[in-house]
């Protein structure tokens, strides 16, 4: 099915479902047309708050990839069964999401941006990891910052009201699906680790975590430049003291974020937080609502013209 909103964009899907689903991880197949109608400063004509969105995309492809990879080296050795099958769901959805953001990528090199040169230390990063336990914790680690950032926006969908059409649902639907397979991959870790003592399964988790973090931080503080360079935006004391107020200020992203972020280094961290399947359900139902919703629009006649 394909639908085209009042802008034009378009937007195609198979299997939507509402959220009274049961399954645990469901990988949706849908386009949001953003490469076909690339907009720029989408988040309410607000520099800071889209380039901040816009630069999670530039980690997607080449990390969803790196993913895959990760989980999928270990599927064949697993005896739990039913967590192999959750690699299989999760590996989907992470296939949908890299075609997803390759096209959001694209439409950002259209609208000036070099997202190559961005795109570069996220590859060369991610390519140098050789080590299959080193990769999976990796993984957990890049995982429960998408977690985190996901269970935010789900708790705060006022975030994106402000956002053009096609990018909201596209991030609403990124941050469901990163919720529903969070635990996958830590699930993976504790079962490919089974003869590591808890102090060095920790270890191992937190330093990946530690290095994933600083990597992330100074990538996304470089690219920020990057983008603002392009629109012509000054990064001058105003930018950063604005860059700061949108963080931790008001809407405050990484404020809201800090709490759930600090959890990953508790010794007995668990993924799984009291409110998921609320708000798994939550993010279910809007996403079904609003492609029915499309449906319904494009199914209504036409208004005749009035007669002269």
């Amino acid at each position: 099915m394909a639908i085209a909103d009042a802008a034009g964009q378009t937007a195609r899907w198979k299997d939507a479902a509402p959220g009274s689903d049961d399954e645990e991880i469901i990988p949706r197949d849908i386009r949001f047309g953003i490469l076909e109608n690339p907009t720029r400063h989408w988040l309410g004509g607000d520099f800071h708050k889209t380039a901040l969105i816009d630069g999670l995309s530039i980690f997607l492809p080449e990390g969803e990839r790196y993913f895959i990879r990760s989980l999928k080296y270990y599927a064949p050795k697993l005896k739990d069964k039913h967590l192999a099958a959750e690699i299989n769901g999760y590996s989907v959805q992470e296939a949908f999401h890299t075609r997803e953001h390759e096209d959001y990528n694209r439409a950002l090199a259209k609208l000036g941006y070099d997202v190559e040169a961005m795109e570069a230390p996220v590859i060369k990063t991610l390519r140098s990891d050789k080590i299959p336990v080193f990769r999976l914790a990796v993984t957990c680690a890049i995982e429960h910052l998408t977690a985190t950032l996901s269970t935010v926006t789900l708790r705060n969908p006022q975030f994106l009201d402000d956002a053009a059409p096609a990018y909201r649902r596209l991030w609403m639907w990124h941050a469901l699906e990163e919720l529903e397979h969070k635990a996958v991959a830590l699930d993976v870790f504790a079962a490919a680790t089974p003869k590591y003592s808890p102090f060095k399964r920790y270890m191992l988790r937190t330093m990946a975590f530690n290095a994933v973090a600083w990597t992330f931080l100074k990538i996304v503080l470089a690219n920020l430049v990057r983008f603002a360079r392009t629109d012509g935006v000054e990064t001058g004391p105003r930018f950063w003291a604005r860059l700061v107020w949108v963080l931790f200020g008001n809407p405050g992203y990484w404020r809201k974020c800090a709490p759930l972020v600090l959890k990953y280094y508790l010794p007995g961290f668990n993924p799984v937080n009291r409110d998921d399947h609320a708000l798994i359900h939550k993010g279910r139902a809007w996403l079904y609502d609003e492609f029915m919703a499309l449906a319904a629009a494009k199914a209504a006649p036409t208004a005749a013209p009035a007669a002269e």
